[in-house]
């Protein structure tokens, strides 16, 4: 549950800026508050914790019927009773659910925007249908509706397929409907969604492939597609979409991820690490079939991820063709362990699958049971690769640990990387690097490496806790030009 909410979008307002007394001053000090026009009254309603902003009607004459007036934001963590003398929150679902049923009920919209992720919904599921018609007689735009996992998978009523107003949609530990002959289908069934977010449902026993797949005919707008924390499926997904512009499989895990028909696919996110899950055990094939404007890809790992371009499964020593790599893509990032052999071994034919990439990320992750090292000799005798030698300007090596083999690949990077600008090396754990500690000092040894580029790069050390510059809002976030860059 912890690991869900870092991943849910933020209210439009926070909780915390809005928490204050609304009139401040000396007794009996004019009220110039009141005075402001409608709107801009309406606008410091929109911006106050639910319970604050009904609280308004009770101010004066001139705030009694705004609230009513003002597009409902309702985030129901706002309702949950603090102690008084400090301490952690007492949370008494039923009064929060009670509140929330009141203000869904008696606000006649239009609903801005509603998160629910406090209310328990499974004593209430006569209430859940309810609730739904409301949210889509009043409008809402965007909804986060999480539902607090004891027991795991409510059923969620079928009646979500109705809400049309939306724009985003999270939903959260819910046993989705199963798409049974008479549920809406169609374009206009969401005709303004933009985003969705499946976070831990599941349809019969895990998240139906053919319930996204159904999602996704019914959103003909729909930019961002996220699927998070799903561990026991879906298994294959298919993704055609003529609006995507970005996919995110994060912490979740599914058979087969096909990219089929996406032609305005921008960014293509994957992010496997689940704490306590052997991933390398649950293999994900990873299908590029038609993407030409895919530009951003990663984290690629060749612990977990099978790589088929067009027809082709990329090997080490894959020979290439124009069918099997993806010209469009400019940033890259890719998860390896180079004390594994067989996945160092990968990455060169990775890489030459991209040939237009621009900015590499590499991670290096550590090897439980180190199975043939890729010693400076290998990378020596690997053949050219044409992104490194004359396309990519900036390489950022995360988690370094100083380990010989992740210095010898750092040396391959200059000897290759003709047009080579900067290169970012980010230490692992939070280490520090002074000018006489050991990890300084092997940083130190590239200084002799011979260098590709006619104008030597700038090299840049950073420490960095673990991977807290990397987060799921980060990653699916269009605005930031680099979601891989901290």
């Amino acid at each position: 549950m912890s690991a869900l909410l870092t991943c849910l979008p933020d209210p439009p307002f926070s909780a915390a800026r809005g928490r204050g007394t609304l009139f401040r001053g000396a007794a009996g000090q004019e009220d110039r508050i009141s005075h402001l026009p409608k709107a801009l009254l309406s606008n410091i309603i929109s911006r106050l914790p639910a319970k604050d902003a009904a609280r308004t009607t009770t101010l004066s004459t001139r705030w009694r019927r705004l609230w009513a007036s003002t597009p409902l934001v309702l985030d129901d963590a706002d309702l949950v009773v603090f102690p008084q003398r400090g301490g952690p929150p007492r949370i008494d679902w039923a009064a929060v659910f009670a509140a929330v049923d009141r203000i869904l009920t008696s606000h006649p919209g239009p609903f801005r925007c509603v998160h629910l992720t406090v209310c328990h919904m499974a004593p209430h599921g006569g209430a859940l249908a309810r609730w739904l018609r409301l949210l889509a007689a009043k409008r809402v735009e965007d909804l986060v509706f999480v539902s607090r996992p004891f027991p795991v998978h409510v059923r969620l009523p079928a009646d979500v397929l109705r809400i049309s107003s939306l724009r985003r949609l999270y939903l959260g530990f819910w046993h989705l409907p199963d798409l049974l002959p008479g549920l809406p289908r169609g374009p206009e069934v969401f005709p303004h969604l933009q985003e969705i977010g499946l976070c831990h449902n599941a349809t019969r026993s895990a998240l139906s492939a053919e319930v996204i797949e159904h999602l996704l005919q019914c959103s003909p707008v729909l930019e961002k597609l996220a699927i998070i924390l799903n561990y026991d499926g879906p298994t294959h997904v298919s993704v055609r979409s003529r609006s995507l512009r970005c996919v995110v499989l994060w912490m979740s895990l599914a058979r087969e991820l096909a990219i089929v028909a996406t032609p305005r696919l921008e960014r293509l996110i994957l992010w496997q690490t689940i704490p306590g899950y052997p991933c390398e055990f649950f293999l994900t094939k990873l299908k590029i079939r038609n993407a030409p404007d895919l530009r951003v890809l990663g984290y690629l790992d060749p612990s977990i991820h099978v790589l088929e371009i067009g027809n082709t499964v990329i090997q080490a020593g894959t020979r290439m063709t124009p069918a099997n790599m993806v010209p469009s893509v400019k940033i890259l990032a890719v998860k390896v362990r180079f004390g594994i052999r067989k996945e160092a071994k990968i990455l060169p034919t990775f890489l030459r699958c991209f040939p237009g990439v621009e900015t590499l990320h590499i991670m290096s992750d550590e090897a439980d049971e180190p199975s043939g090292k890729c010693n400076l000799k290998f990378w020596q005798e690997v053949a050219p690769i044409d992104c490194l030698e004359a396309r990519v300007k900036k390489v950022v090596f995360s988690q370094f640990r100083g380990k010989r083999m992740e210095l010898a690949f750092l040396r391959f990077v200059l000897e290759r990387a003709q047009i080579l600008e900067k290169l970012v090396v980010v230490l692992a754990n939070g280490d520090t690097a002074t000018e006489d500690d050991e990890t300084c000092t092997k940083l130190k040894a590239l200084a002799t490496a011979k260098r590709a580029s006619q104008s030597p790069p700038t090299v840049v050390i950073v420490a960095r806790e673990g991977d807290s510059a990397w987060c799921f809002h980060r990653a699916s976030d269009l605005s930031a030009s680099d979601p891989f860059d901290g």
